[in-house]
């Protein structure tokens, strides 16, 4: 009981369980995290299957002849086995495979540092050459710093050296022994730097990633990401043969909000009608803000005419929301317009947003508080749509 008092606590503290594990992180997210990962694959395969074939002279200089053949060989399978994991970049794509190839690299140095010794007879300090290959694990643990990892992430790959390294000094029966449990605590500080190093990455990574792509007031995707993400589902829902709707909202009369009460008690609006929406849609929606008092709804898998079920569905749930003011226990009442389309063949996100825009003018002019749907085959003339802007601004 007291065990589990202190998970909850701890997961519990912000940003923490973001921290712990990549089980919550958004798509977009482990995306992003996928990318910036594979480059710093990439840069130390390179670096490392370089370094391993430079080293060979000193092999060949310090050790038997028969100790560098072997040594010699390894050192080329492991660089080519690491050239490889840089020149196929573009065969790891999601977060998991990116997590096994990094696994795969810290087990090929595991296992190299565990041959090396075997080849060695398992050195020990009275040989002053054969002794640095008992330093390796040191340097495994060093250049994992450079991954911005979870903590779950960090441990996992730490223990891939310290199992090895166990093993192998019980093996050579010197696990015990003064020199080694010296060397032992220099690594338990060093891993507990690079797990600080690790996740600190990672916590900086997050935050410049939701600053980027984040509406800093409502904390919803903002416009530049939230289009990104819609092309991408739209490409999705055409391949699949998947229907994709757009729902445009636009908060009625917003701006004498903002006049009677202020901009605070318009960014409660804001933030209280985001938190509404996010409340009714599925999790394969995209819900962000497109700019001012326009939100934009993306629904993949969903035709039009369930489109417009779920735009009525919303507009006599927004009828009935009471959003607090925090001004003397007053709350607002507000309505909508929804302007609403959905693809057709050849359509592009642009052409699909035009088409909810011109909906959404029609439920300005048709008196507000209502949505429109504008098939693909339905267009308005441009005078019409100025008669439409000019009449929204008389009123």
């Amino acid at each position: 009981m007291r065990e589990n008092a202190v998970k909850n606590i701890i997961f519990k503290m912000p940003h923490f369980y973001d921290l712990w594990s990549s089980q919550a992180h958004s798509l977009s997210f482990k995306n992003t995290r996928s990318d910036y990962l594979l480059s710093r694959i990439i840069i130390l395969s390179t670096v490392l299957g370089i370094l391993l074939i430079l080293w060979i002279p000193f092999d060949i200089l310090f050790l038997t002849s028969d100790q560098s053949i072997k040594i010699t060989f390894a050192r080329l399978f492991l660089s080519s086995f690491f050239f490889f994991l840089a020149l196929n970049k573009y065969q790891f794509y999601s977060l998991r495979q990116i997590q096994l190839c990094i696994a795969l690299l810290t087990l090929s140095l595991s296992i190299f540092y565990l041959y090396c010794l075997a080849v060695l007879d398992f050195p020990d300090s009275n040989l002053k050459y054969g002794y640095i290959y008992t330093l390796l694990p040191i340097i495994h643990v060093a250049v994992l710093t450079i991954f911005p990892v979870t903590f779950k992430e960090s441990l996992s790959l730490l223990s891939i050296t310290a199992i090895t390294q166990i093993f192998t000094d019980y093996y050579a029966d010197r696990l015990f022994a003064p020199e080694y449990l010296a060397i032992y605590w220099l690594q338990s500080v060093l891993a507990l730097m690079v797990i600080w190093s690790q996740v600190s990455k990672l916590h900086m990574l997050m935050r410049l990633y939701r600053q980027a792509i984040l509406d800093p007031l409502t904390g919803i995707y903002n416009r530049r990401m939230l289009l990104r993400l819609g092309k991408k589902n739209m490409l999705e829902c055409r391949q699949n043969d998947k229907p994709f709707s757009v729902l445009l909202f636009d908060i009625d009369k917003f701006k004498r909000i903002n006049d009677t009460w202020g901009h605070s008690v318009g960014d409660k609006v804001l933030t209280g009608f985001t938190t509404f929406v996010q409340s009714k849609i599925r999790k394969t929606d995209l819900f962000g803000r497109y700019g001012g008092e326009e939100f934009i709804l993306f629904l993949p898998d969903c035709p039009s005419n369930t489109a417009i079920k779920i735009s009525n569905r919303m507009l006599t749930a927004i009828r009935e929301l009471k959003l607090p003011i925090d001004i003397e226990n007053q709350s607002l009442s507000i309505t909508t317009c929804i302007g609403i389309s959905t693809y057709s063949e050849n359509d592009t996100l642009a052409s699909m947003l035009e088409r909810a825009d011109f909906a959404l003018y029609k439920c300005k002019h048709s008196g507000r508080d209502c949505s429109h749907f504008h098939p693909i085959d339905l267009q308005y003339e441009n005078d019409e749509r100025l008669k439409i802007a000019e009449k929204i601004s008389i009123n």
